[in-house]
């Protein structure tokens, strides 16, 4: 073989493997790098609503897989059972009393989360990522108290639910959807919101992802709230009804989230984590049944659990919680450990590499060694439960929970969840001593920060 012969096969392996040597760099970056985080909050879902957590009826393919290839709670808990104090321990880590959000607020209302206050959205910027909201916020209206002031570079979205509207709500505000600060769509058809938000999430994912910034995107979805409407492609699609119908679209719309990262290369750098605000309203008000637009049945399953929205039963405290990243989160666990909504923060700061110390005021954990497969088993801890008034009403320690009402028959209630998941058998009369150890722990609630 001349030596001519030999410098032009040299140069054709080279011309042919350059391509690939750079591709599979490329690549091994988009791992190795910080990765993106997606955070999708239904509205209003109950526990038994998928069909990975039982719906014998409602099917939900997309939600079952990332349950399959991922971590599944059947213990994740809200500390509130109403939206806007929910959503404010997912922004803060805290209990939402403790920074002003522990009931709904409306249009106008006075109480809003205060900018000064350190959020989830202010930790990912502050982490190197670009931030972007796309849904309902809920946590006030305010200028200085919405989407942009937390963190978020932009928000695409609505600032309350979809009900504060006649008749379910009298109201002199009209909805619309929100580009950042400006009014972009007047009174929006909530039918079309599902799809709204799913193109528009899908539209960003595509623009952050030629970026060299990782990008965290929070998507809190306005369904299943009631007033329930699916997109007309997706009506009658459910044999579960109306209701059925908005969980599978809602269901349709992750696919689409997570088609859209596979088709981008992100799909192993990229955890998405999936909840709900609360559980189902399942004795919604008066007001909802205006016109005859809302039926009593419009709502969720709870499954096993007792209650639902607004109550401290743990129906209205349980949700489904699921959450995918490949190579990250090891496949089919199931876990029945506690954690909570205020959790969040904490963990994703772990899970993303924050390195600044979080504000002490924090009373969530880092949970991330145990939804990456690290830790089996968490220390036992005390989780409180808020009524959807921000009042203290209830608390778990181990598998006991104490309950005491505050509207009247102010009832002591004692619960053991691991003999009694549904919450039938009041058990506070056969075991005093233990009334007596949690009544001391909801004593000291107001001394947390």
């Amino acid at each position: 073989m001349t030596d001519m012969l030999i410098r032009k096969l040299c140069w054709l392996s080279f011309v042919c493997l350059f391509p690939l040597t750079t591709l599979l760099a490329q690549r091994k970056a988009k791992i190795t790098a910080k990765p993106n985080v997606i955070f999708i909050l239904t509205d209003d879902m109950g526990y038994g609503d998928l069909s990975c957590y039982g719906n014998p009826l409602i099917k939900t393919p997309h939600l079952d897989k990332m349950a399959a290839e991922g971590f599944k709670s059947g213990s994740f808990m809200v500390p509130s059972p109403a939206c806007t104090p929910a959503r404010a321990a997912l922004m803060t880590g805290r209990y939402p009393d403790k920074v002003g959000m522990g009931h709904v607020v409306g249009p106008g209302n006075k109480d809003a989360l205060a900018d000064s206050i350190f959020t989830i959205g202010k930790m990912f910027r502050n982490n190197g990522y670009q931030t972007m909201m796309i849904g309902k916020w809920h946590l006030g209206d305010h200028a200085d108290t919405r989407p942009l002031s937390h963190g978020f570079d932009h928000f695409f979205g609505m600032l309350y639910s979809h009900d504060y509207q006649d008749p379910f709500v009298k109201t002199d505000t009209t909805l619309a959807v929100f580009h950042d600060n400006t009014r972009v769509i007047e009174k929006p058809d909530y039918s079309k919101l599902l799809q709204l938000y799913t193109d528009t999430a899908v539209a960003y994912i595509a623009r952050a992802s030629k970026s060299k910034q990782p990008f965290f995107l929070y998507l809190p979805y306005p369904m299943p709230h009631a007033p329930v409407a699916a997109n007309a492609a997706w009506k009658g699609h459910s044999v579960a009804g109306v209701y059925g119908d908005v969980i599978e679209e809602v269901d349709d719309c992750v696919g689409r989230i997570m088609q859209q990262l596979k088709q981008l290369g992100l799909n192993e750098n990229t955890m998405v984590v999936f909840t709900s605000d609360n559980g189902p309203w399942n004795n919604m008000p008066d007001r909802m049944f205006g016109r005859d637009i809302v039926k009593p049945w419009d709502h969720g399953s709870t499954g096993p659990f007792r209650g639902g929205k607004a109550n401290t039963y743990e129906g209205g405290h349980r949700e489904p919680f699921l959450v995918r990243w490949p190579g990250h989160v090891p496949a089919g666990q199931l876990s029945g450990t506690p954690c909570i909504m205020n959790d969040m923060l904490p963990t994703l700061a772990a899970a993303t590499g924050y390195k600044a110390q979080l504000p002490s005021t924090i009373d969530g954990v880092n949970i991330w060694a145990h939804i990456s497969g690290g830790a089996a088993k968490m220390p036992e801890r005390v989780l409180y439960y808020l009524n959807a008034s921000g009042q203290l009403e209830a608390v778990r320690q181990g598998d006991w929970k104490l309950r005491i009402a505050k509207a009247a028959p102010a009832e002591i209630e004692l619960f053991n969840l691991a003999w009694d998941i549904s919450e039938k058998h009041n058990v506070a009369e056969r075991f005093p001593e233990k009334v007596k150890t949690l009544q001391l722990l909801l004593d000291a609630y107001a001394a947390l920060p």
